[in-house]
C-alpha cells in the first residue's frame, strides 16, 4: 500500500464540527484535502426537566451504557460523576471509553474489535441482565435495537436523552461547486441521519449519484440500498481508525 494513497484526494467529512478535528488531522497529514460539510449538529435535548427527574433515580440503576462520546460530554454536563461511579459503566465503542475514562470513570467493559451495538451485546457480561436496571445515554432518536435486546433478555432499560441532533447545513451548492471543479472524491457518512439529510438536501440532483460514499456500517447501506445508485464502500464501524483504513483501501482500488 502507497504510503502517500490519500495524497491529493478530495475527502468530505460529515461528522459535527467538533468531532472531526482527528480524523481530518489524519488524512491531511497524508496529504488529503479535507471539505468540512457537517450533516449533525449536537444541541440541548428537547426535555431537560424530564432529564433532571431521571437523573435523579440514577443510582437505583445498575448499568449505565453510553452510546457516543457526544452522550458522555453531555451528561456530565448533568450528572455528577460520583453518581455514575456507583455503576457498572459500558461504552459502545473505544472512543466512547476513551471519553469516560478521560473524565475519570471506570469502563467496565466494551466491545474490543467491531465498535457498535451489536458488538456490545455479544459480550458476555450483556448476555445475563434479567432483573438489572440499565440506563442507556444517547441522543434523541435513533434506531432501538440495543434496548429492545436487553429488554428481551430481561432487562429493564431506559433511555437517557442528554441531547439532541440537527442539520446545521441549509444548501448542498458548495458540494456541487466543487464536484464541478473536479474536487470530491468521495463523501464519507457515519450515521443513518447523516445519510438522510444529504439526500434531502441533494434533491435528487444527477450529479450527487455519480459520487462515491463511504458508509460507517452495513446497516446504513442496507437503510439506504435502494436510495442511492452511486459506488458504496463499507466500514464495519465509524471509528476514526476504521474509516482511515477503508479510506487508504479506496484509494488504491
Amino acid at each position: 500500500m502507497s504510503k502517500n494513497s490519500l495524497n491529493n484526494r478530495w475527502i468530505v467529512i460529515t461528522r459535527p464540527v467538533h468531532q472531526a478535528s482527528g480524523l481530518t488531522k489524519t488524512l491531511e497529514k497524508e496529504g488529503a484535502n479535507v471539505l468540512s460539510f457537517p450533516l449533525l449538529e449536537i444541541v440541548e435535548p428537547t426535555s431537560v426537566s424530564l432529564l433532571h427527574r431521571q437523573i435523579k433515580t440514577l443510582e437505583s440503576y445498575d448499568l449505565a451504557i453510553f452510546i457516543s462520546a457526544n452522550a458522555v460530554e453531555k451528561a456530565l454536563q448533568y450528572i455528577d460523576k460520583t453518581t455514575l461511579n456507583q455503576l457498572s459503566i459500558a461504552a459502545v465503542g473505544k472512543k466512547t471509553a476513551r471519553c469516560l475514562a478521560k473524565h475519570g470513570l471506570a469502563v467496565d467493559y466494551f466491545p474490543s474489535q467491531i465498535f457498535n451495538s451489536e458488538a456490545l451485546l455479544a459480550l458476555d457480561e450483556m448476555q445475563q441482565v434479567q432483573g438489572q436496571e440499565i440506563a442507556i445515554f444517547r441522543g434523541e432518536g435513533g434506531r432501538d435495537y440495543l434496548r429492545d435486546t436487553l429488554v428481551s433478555r430481561g432487562a429493564k432499560v431506559e433511555y437517557f436523552n442528554v441531547y439532541a441532533r440537527r442539520c446545521p447545513m441549509q444548501s448542498i451548492e458548495i458540494l456541487k461547486q466543487y464536484y464541478q471543479a473536479d474536487k470530491l472524491d468521495i463523501i464519507v457518512l457515519t450515521s443513518g441521519e447523516s445519510f438522510n439529510h444529504l439526500l434531502r438536501l441533494a434533491k435528487g440532483e444527477p450529479w450527487f449519484s455519480k459520487v462515491p460514499l463511504l458508509l460507517g456500517s452495513e446497516r446504513i447501506r442496507e437503510k439506504f440500498k435502494d436510495k442511492y445508485s452511486a459506488d458504496t464502500w463499507v466500514a464495519p464501524d465509524p471509528s476514526d481508525e476504521t474509516i482511515y483504513k477503508i479510506l487508504r483501501e479506496w484509494s488504491i482500488a
